[in-house]
């Protein structure tokens, strides 16, 4: 694959991190690792594709997060009050999947392939689901393993992997891109097997915020080189099947990072409209009893 420069962020919920001046300079692909939302509705995502056209990029590919609810069936069918919760998810769905003519792809679980106009061309593995935590969406249980085994299994052929939550490598010194500011790593194990075994040149990710930053893992060796600031052109190229760059791209949230928030949107009269509903209300108040007893979401 020859090289593809690109911008990756991850989980703004409902912000938007840059003005139009910011993307004077074009990138070739924009990614976006989930969380788009703080809780889904429909004018949110109208905003969210907005301000993603304003990148200048070829390709713009999205995927879900845990946050992003209107966007999960199964999600809907457990905690949707009625048939306009449904709707309103259902018309979340297919705004985001009828962008395509604009360049913006909403990519489900699986197996993606793109070429550019130049003709350079790559292969994606997306997957926007998380370890089970509370009652957000697109999660797994801990006996699951979606990346090693099944339909979604994470293929060897990939250059490129964008999931939402981090891998976890509980024994790779210095790995902190999963860790949160309680210090806990919160990270998928079965994931980083999967990574390992595919060996892809990128996998992005969020999800945890306060781990927000890049780190290069060459399989070899099984040595990391931490800090995007540091060694930034080392970082940036990678060989295939003997080097991974990981990049946990997490705009929201507390923690110094690589990426400071600026915010260019603020809340309106509509964001709170679209939460009066009560099966989101309720769940927000879970949400917040959850978060305070427990730290890796």
């Amino acid at each position: 694959m020859s090289a593809i420069r690109a911008l990756v962020i991850s989980d703004t919920h409902n912000t938007w991190p840059y003005t139009l001046q910011d993307f004077k300079a074009a990138v070739d692909v924009f990614i976006h690792c989930g969380d788009v939302t703080q809780y889904g509705g429909l004018p949110n995502i109208r905003r969210v594709i907005e301000n993603i056209k304003t990148v200048n990029a070829e390709l713009k590919l999205v995927i879900a997060g845990n946050h992003d609810v209107d966007l999960d069936p199964v999600w809907l069918a457990k905690f949707a009050e009625d048939d306009d919760d449904i709707q309103v998810g259902a018309e979340c769905l297919a705004l985001l999947e009828s962008q395509q003519a604009h360049g913006l792809h909403y990519l489900d679980e699986g197996m993606h392939a793109f070429t550019l106009t130049d003709g350079r061309s790559f292969t994606v593995y997306a997957s926007p689901y998380t370890p089970a935590f509370g009652e957000f969406a697109f999660l797994y249980g801990t006996e699951e393993d979606r990346f090693n085994d099944g339909t979604y299994k994470l293929p060897e052929e990939v250059d490129l992997v964008i999931t939402h939550g981090p891998p976890a490598f509980s024994g790779l010194a210095g790995y902190k891109l999963d860790v949160n500011k309680q210090g806990e790593h919160c990270g998928c194990e079965k994931l980083a097997n999967a990574l390992a075994r595919a060996r892809p040149r990128l996998c992005c990710f969020g999800h945890i915020h306060e781990g927000r930053g890049a780190a290069k893992i060459d399989w070899a060796s099984w040595t990391l080189a931490n800090g995007i600031c540091e060694g930034r052109d080392k970082l940036a190229s990678t060989r295939k099947d003997t080097e991974t760059l990981l990049v946990n791209a997490a705009v929201s949230g507390d923690g110094e990072g690589w990426l400071s928030l600026r915010r260019t949107t603020r809340p309106t009269k509509t964001d709170k409209v679209i939460h009066r509903r009560a099966a989101y209300v309720s769940n927000k108040k879970r949400f917040g009893s959850i978060q305070r007893r427990k730290t890796c979401q």
